[in-house]
């Protein structure tokens, strides 16, 4: 059972993980513990929560909580949890807040959560809520076409990084921009760095001048950058991400992009876009256990060993990035969308099974439930729609580690020796 020290270090700490995404874990973890301290003669027992840095000590985690903090009412330590992210929240931007809300509620994992909203009365999904109704008294007409713009870049970079990497989605879009000024002058007033090295305060920059700009001019310059965006993304071997930014994007925002006349474009969830985000979900996952490199080797392996059963798998392949600043290719097929429900379900079970069959002794269990968590939502309902069956894979797996495995393969390079 897990006691409010637990779950305090590890909101603590998933806390200093966002914000220090943005900036650097040594820049969160002071910033945090000054915010706490803040608190301290509201909250005495805040004393008993020590962000140290890791830089100077070797230490797994800047977060040290103290047992005695479960002496403690777990609905006292809740409201200082609270008012540390109404802190936090007032030094983000008009939206900011919202996002790192929900990052941290889907991040933080089931069972820590349980315990926020049934002992400690942080319930992260109506904090969430009410920040969302607090803003949407905030004025149409006080979103101003630049924050527009940063709202806009600062969403696509945050949608690419998930399928790349940081440092990749911030050149990424910084390149996109560069390449429209000479035909969208405005968009020298925009700038993307990366604050991890320049220690600035924002990714995205905008000045005022882009108030000015014409509205069509603007309505023509962010439509490209988002069909760009897609069509490089897909180009990459990767899947189109406009149609999310509506889920990441506020009320206010949208309707401001309507009225400005920008078109999202909503896509559907096809078989193409399922096959890439699970090869690349099983790249993320396996890379944890080795290496990138050789995850793209053993499923390339397993693609090939499977492709035998599924012709349309014969076209499928990952190409290593050639340069550390570059990413992986997936190619495929240009028909993907066109193979029958039956044969993707077949395909992705059998891909799976493979894979989780050559981990030796790390529980199939396991795997499947970290393939599951890294896997998008929207992707994960599309798997399990069309059949597929998880249950099915684990126990295939154990009824198999029941029989002497094999030594050769890939597999005795996954083993938990």
């Amino acid at each position: 059972m897990l006691e409010p020290a637990d779950v305090t270090r590890q909101f603590l700490q998933m806390i200093i993980r966002i914000i220090g995404r943005k900036t650097s874990e040594e820049y969160a973890a002071v910033a945090i513990r000054n915010l706490l301290t803040a608190l301290q003669p509201r909250y005495p027992f805040v004393r008993d929560m020590e962000i140290r840095d890791t830089r100077f000590l070797e230490l797994e985690s800047s977060v040290s909580v103290r047992e005695s903090l479960n002496s403690i009412d777990p609905k006292e330590i809740g409201k200082a949890l609270k008012d540390l992210m109404k802190n936090i929240m007032n030094s983000m931007g008009k939206t900011a807040g919202y996002f790192f809300i929900r990052e941290i509620r889907e991040k933080i994992g089931i069972d820590y959560d349980d315990v926020l909203v049934k002992s400690m009365d942080v319930d992260l999904t109506l904090l969430q809520s009410t920040f969302i109704v607090e803003k949407k008294s905030f004025n149409l007409l006080q979103i101003e076409k630049s924050d527009v713009v940063r709202r806009v870049l600062k969403v696509l970079i945050e949608l690419v990084e998930k399928q790349t990497s940081k440092t990749f989605a911030l050149d990424f879009m910084a390149r996109r921009v560069r390449a429209l000024q000479p035909s969208y002058p405005f968009l020298g007033f925009v700038s993307i760095r990366d604050i991890r090295y320049t220690m600035g305060v924002d990714e995205v920059v905008v000045r005022q001048e882009v108030n000015a700009v014409d509205t069509l001019e603007l309505q023509k310059a962010l439509q490209f950058i988002l069909n760009d965006t897609d069509k490089a993304l897909l180009d990459l071997g990767r899947t189109a991400v406009v149609s999310d930014l509506k889920t990441h994007l506020t009320a206010n925002y949208l309707a401001k992009l309507e009225e400005l006349g920008i078109t999202i474009v909503a896509y559907g969830v096809g078989y193409d876009a399922m096959f890439r985000q699970v090869l690349k979900t099983l790249i993320d996952v396996l890379g944890h256990l080795s290496t990138e490199a050789y995850a793209i080797y053993v499923v390339n392996l397993f693609l090939r060993k499977t492709d035998s059963f599924y012709g349309f798998l014969k076209n499928v392949k990952i190409d290593p990035a050639t340069d550390q600043n570059e990413v992986y290719h997936i190619s495929m097929m240009n028909n993907m969308d066109a193979i029958s429900e039956t044969d993707a379900r077949r395909a992705i079970h059998q891909l799976l099974e493979e894979i989780v069959d050559s981990l030796g002794e790390k529980p199939g269990d396991q795997f499947i439930q970290e393939f599951k968590n890294a896997l998008e939502k929207k992707y994960l309902s599309k798997i399990e729609d069309i059949g597929v069956n998880f249950h099915m894979i684990e126990l295939h797996h154990e009824l198999a580690g029941e029989k002497e495995q094999s030594p050769e393969g890939p597999s005795k390079h996954f083993r938990n020796d």
